[in-house]
């Protein structure tokens, strides 16, 4: 080494990883044992190091080593000692980083971006290592969005297989940007928040098989964006130019950290702080089987944001002094998932359990609801197969769940026949109708929405192909389905009843004569439960509920026959003067416009005997009628 650019110095410890301070740039790595360690600087691109720097006892504060890089012999000018380029800049645009650990070379598990891995599924010859990345980014003036968690429609998505075929007509396909480019898509959906599958760097290629997901993958770096992911060199500016993309249409951004079992408890909180304070991440979904509920739900930064896990302890946060009034908690399981298939598919004994997930709300948290998820069959294949068919998976059908509560509706697979596709159709509606209308917040699995197929395959893990890159072709093809969902989420949006800020009581607690939420059978207040039946009716009193401007919601009731053969339903008498009207049909696609019924008093199905309305379902199928004007209580 004939230059002498820098100079060393022991650092403050805090924090770990590479960040600025005030005397340069800091170096800190956690080493528990007293093992020689050196820190080396590479030019990028070259084999031999640069600068082979140990850390000595001066540099090590309880098992923390910390070193500062500075210039040396800076020049001084006119008002203090700063040199005309910064330090940061020089490191993040010049050098890379490891640390030797008696003699091994190491990466920093905090490093901000790995070396090495800009190719998807490849392993060249460029060596793994550390990036420097402490330029600045102009966030201008990004905020969280802070959606509620009842306003939200979340969209969960592959950051490769969202936009890597070629009919997504994106640049950079498989990319940040390719998403970025898919926002208007998603707005117009009615989507506002994006859930991204692991989009940290992970190692794809493992043993014989590709692990596309990146769920408990090998040689993992948390605090890295994946580089394949990214259209260019710098991963970490175009993933933030993403989030920045996103705030900016108020969507909101989160993100599923899968730790892997032995993680250090402080490196995933400093993770997931790392994401939230450099990336503006919204939330995460995180694996509390690894890191402690405790921890997440009462670290400063993090209670603020959004967290979803498959479970939250409420006495334990209690006993932990951790309020949850106004918790950004939320649960993720697959319960809803599970009920609502069994009840659409008219298992016997589901008429019970998928009312109780209608209105569920865990003590303390939120609740995440969906019918399909990245680990499981996509929405069309749930009612186009019977079993599972992962033959291409290589592990000869063993793999995957076997539950799937799906139904094929009379043929296996692709099919022409135009009742099995009518039946098909039916059964998405009833789906998706009951996934929008529930209390939960509702999740779509990206594709969903046009139809998209894995071919029958329920843990598609080992896929880069066509089975899961989705064909934005089906658009066209699925503009049904679509439409189907889009007049959906604007059904629920428009009816507050439909996603109330409180959990309902299932009690009159206004003295109103009616509950907030209410079960009914064919006859109106007596709901059967009993093993064999298939009928349910929901009445949402909209007196509960109330919009932006203080009106209180419409009245819904929910009328759902699972049976193979055609009910009639009676409908609950409303107060004086109100009536029902029908808004959607599932049985045949139909939304009514309720200006239009209202004013022509057309109200199909509907037939009074006596002083009592019925309605007659067809077989396997839902309606919703709204009332036309609010309850009574809102005229007092």
């Amino acid at each position: 080494m004939t230059e002498k650019k820098f100079k060393f110095k022991p650092g403050n410890g805090l924090p770990m990883g590479v960040s600025k301070v005030a005397e340069g740039v800091q170096f800190s790595m956690y080493l528990p044992e007293n093992k020689e360690c050196y820190l080396k600087l590479y030019r990028t691109g070259r084999k031999k190091a640069s600068y082979r720097i140990p850390f000595t006892k001066e540099h090590r504060f309880g098992n923390v080593n910390s070193m500062i890089v500075q210039f040396a012999g800076s020049r001084k000018k006119e008002e203090g000692t700063v040199p005309s380029v910064s330090l940061s800049e020089v490191l993040t645009n010049t050098f890379e980083y490891t640390y030797e650990i008696d003699g091994v070379e190491s990466i920093d598990p905090y490093a901000s971006g790995v070396t090495g891995r800009n190719r998807w599924n490849h392993r060249g010859s460029e060596p793994l290592r550390g990036k420097i990345c402490l330029d600045s980014f102009d966030w201008g003036k990004d905020e969280h969005p802070d959606l509620p968690y009842e306003d939200m429609i979340l969209y969960q998505l592959h950051v490769r297989g969202f936009t890597k075929h070629s009919s997504s007509g994106v640049e950079g396909r498989g990319t940040y940007y390719g998403i970025q480019q898919k926002i208007p898509y998603l707005k117009d959906l009615g989507v506002n928040a994006v859930m991204l599958l692991p989009a940290y760097e992970f190692e794809e290629i493992q043993d014989d098989k590709l692990n596309y997901w990146g769920y408990g993958a090998k040689d993992t770096y948390y605090f890295a964006p994946k580089a394949a992911y990214s259209s260019r060199a710098r991963a970490d500016r175009e993933m933030k130019e993403m989030v920045k993309h996103f705030h900016a249409q108020n969507m909101e951004v989160l993100m599923d950290f899968y730790f892997q079992p032995g993680t250090n408890v402080c490196l995933m909180l400093d993770c997931l702080r790392h994401w939230v304070m450099d990336y503006h991440v919204d939330g995460f979904r995180v694996n509390t089987e690894v890191i402690p509920a405790v921890s997440l739900a009462s670290d400063p930064v993090l209670s603020g944001i959004k967290l979803i896990a498959t479970y939250w302890d409420p006495q334990m946060l209690k006993d932990a002094g951790i309020h949850t009034e106004n918790s950004k908690l939320a649960e993720y399981n697959d319960g809803f998932m599970n009920d609502t298939r069994r009840f659409v598919k008219s298992d016997e004994g589901q008429v019970e359990a998928f009312y109780r997930r209608f209105y569920a709300r865990p003590q303390g948290a939120h609740v995440i609801n969906f019918l399909t998820h990245v680990n499981g069959f996509t929405m069309m294949d749930l009612v186009s197969y019977d079993i599972k068919h992962n033959e291409s998976n290589g592990e000869r059908n063993t793999d995957g769940t076997e539950f799937n509560y799906s139904w094929n509706c009379g043929v296996e697979g692709k099919t022409r026949k135009k009742t099995v596709l009518d039946q098909r159709m039916r059964q998405i509606r009833n789906g998706f109708l009951l996934l929008f209308c529930s209390q939960g917040t509702p999740m779509l699995l990206a594709g969903d929405e046009f139809g998209n197929s894995q071919n029958g395959n329920n843990n598609p893990y080992c896929h880069d192909d066509t089975i899961t890159w989705l064909n934005w072709k089906e658009t066209c093809r699925g503009a049904q389905i679509r439409e189907y969902v889009k007049k959906l989420i604007v059904f629920r949006k428009s009816h507050p009843v439909l996603h109330q800020e409180r959990a309902l009581r299932l009690i009159d607690t206004l003295s109103c004569g009616i509950p907030d939420l209410s079960a009914h059978g064919l006859q109106t207040w007596r709901p059967d439960f009993s093993n064999y039946s298939r009928m349910l009716g929901m009445l949402l009193c909209g007196a509960y509920a109330k919009d932006a401007v203080g009106k209180e919601d419409a009245s819904i009731y929910i009328a759902c026959n699972m049976y193979w053969e055609a009910k009639s339903f009676d409908l609950p008498t409303l107060p004086s003067g109100a009536k029902w009207y029908p808004a959607i049909e599932t049985y045949e696609e139909k939304f009514y416009e309720m200006s239009e019924v209202v004013q022509q008093d057309v109200k199909p199905r509907i037939r009074k005997l006596g002083v009592q309305q019925k309605v007659e379902m067809q077989p396997r199928s839902i309606c919703v009628f709204v009332s036309d004007e609010a309850s009574e209580m809102s005229k007092r």
